[in-house]
């Protein structure tokens, strides 16, 4: 919590981004009184609103490149996650003997509580919810943050020193934590399927990056059985405290499991195997009631005390409300259901969320690809799917290897596109679910702007009867 004043400080800002984080940085950083240059590849018209805002406020921008930039006067270079460790301005600066920090790290060295640290490849925004509303069911105070939009930057002044910071760690963002010597307490790593290899190139080293969450952890959360992360648990300090998560394969066949209604998944704190109750799991399908067995764990774990938190899992479930894009009812028509998935950017997330609606559905399914292997959203689609609408960069391929695995699927271009389809495909009992599989960015912004125009499309057919809360039941 003693760090050095910033005021006066010449920083450099690599990357404003479209997420909020870079913004949020560079606002804290001016409130600071440091001197705050930012710059990005993007042009200005792409990033109006935040270059407006943040000049307003007293910020140099350099936009739609780095000419300009000057290393020489910087005393601190900030870099966005998106941005590579391997990019000319980083490597410059580090060459320069500038130090390199980022929007998470500033963060971290002052957040006056415990940090809890949620990674994997699928369901971390989920999980980093429902750690949140477990702790508070428990009586402590929690915030959530990190990868999820914005930043809690903002929030230092006001934090009380028992206030715990549950933040979604992207492997971007624990690239450079070890670095610098930070992370969580209290470290979840939910899954690793194949996800960003355009970036990190190979498991190994996407492994490797997850495992950077570990770097100051006294207690370790993972997934018993998978065959990637298991390993990593042979890297920890003996010191640190390791639980684990899973179901009746993984776990153990003198553990009974069972998906109904009566269990969600099992944990074991290290002194023996624990059943979860799951009447109240607000999400369906078996990866959700898993999350809720992982948070269990973790928020156990920081707390010291797991059976306090399941005695109030009931109390923290049913205020627990899904992030926005992930499984949300948008409206019903005609006996329709059309649900939001669109925070799905992994094939195997659309296959859990193709588990979760559990048939009768058609799928929009699409978006840039970033080298992943596809046969996870195939397979499910053949068991849960009655059509498949491709959008986006990878709509030609994915179709394609659909109908070779003897799914009924079409190419459609744009999510528009292929809510006009859908709505004539459907008929009463059906759900049109909007789950990718794949990043937005080769159509949008971001995932959340691929929902919004999804409900809009959704909101715009005829006869539509809107739901009067968004729902995340199925």
């Amino acid at each position: 919590m003693n760090r050095p004043s910033l005021r006066d400080a010449r920083i450099l800002v690599l990357g404003l981004g479209r997420f909020g984080g870079g913004l949020g940085v560079a606002r804290w950083l001016l409130s600071q009184g440091a001197e705050v240059t930012v710059t990005d590849r993007a042009p200005r018209e792409a990033l109006a609103e935040s270059a407006a805002l943040l000049e307003a406020e007293g910020a140099r921008l350099v936009l739609g490149g780095h000419e300009g930039v000057d290393l020489g006067t910087a005393d601190l270079l900030v870099v966005n996650p998106a941005v590579p460790m391997e990019a000319p301005l980083v490597r410059q600066a580090a060459a320069r003997g500038v130090a390199i920090t980022s929007e998470i790290a500033l963060l971290m060295e002052r957040w006056p509580g415990p940090l809890v640290g949620v990674t994997g490849s699928n369901g971390k925004s989920t999980t980093v919810g429902l750690v949140r509303v477990l702790l508070e069911a428990a009586g402590r105070p929690a915030v959530a943050g990190g990868n999820l939009g914005g930043s809690l930057l903002d929030r230092l002044d006001q934090a009380a020193s028992g206030t715990v910071a549950v933040l979604e760690l992207s492997s971007y963002m624990l690239e450079l934590l070890p670095r610098l010597g930070l992370g969580p307490e209290v470290a979840l790593i939910l899954n690793l399927t194949p996800n960003h290899l355009d970036r990190h190139r190979t498991m190994e080293a996407y492994r490797d990056a997850k495992a950077g969450i570990f770097a100051r952890a006294r207690s370790v959360v993972l997934p018993a059985g998978d065959a990637w992360l298991a390993p990593l648990a042979q890297r920890l300090d003996p010191q640190v405290a390791v639980r684990w998560f899973g179901d009746r394969s993984t776990l153990g066949p003198e553990v009974g499991f069972d998906l109904g209604l009566d269990l969600a998944a099992n944990v074991c704190d290290g002194q023996g195997r624990v059943r979860l109750a799951s009447a109240g799991v607000p999400l369906p399908g078996r990866m959700n009631r898993l999350d809720v067995a992982a948070a269990a764990l973790t928020a156990g774990a920081l707390l010291g005390d797991l059976e306090r938190v399941l005695a109030v899992a009931p109390t923290g479930l049913a205020a627990y409300r899904a992030p926005p894009h992930r499984l949300q009812h948008v409206g019903r028509r005609a006996g329709v259901a059309w649900i939001d998935d669109s925070v799905s950017t992994t094939p195997e997330s659309t296959a859990a969320s193709l588990e979760a609606i559990g048939g009768g559905c058609i799928l929009i399914a699409g978006g840039r690809d970033k080298g992943l292997d596809a046969t996870a959203l195939v397979a499910a689609a053949r068991v849960w799917a009655r059509h498949v609408l491709t959008v986006g960069e990878l709509g030609p391929v994915l179709a394609a290897a659909l109908n070779r695995a003897g799914v009924a699927a079409e190419e459609v271009g744009t999510v528009p596109s292929a809510v006009r389809r859908a709505a004539q495909l459907a008929r009463a009992g059906d759900t049109v679910l909007l789950s990718p599989g794949y990043s937005s960015h080769d159509q949008f912004v971001h995932f959340e702007e691929r929902g919004r125009v999804f409900a809009a499309e959704v909101a715009g057919l005829p006869a539509l009867r809107p739901l009067s809360q968004p729902s995340a039941e199925c």
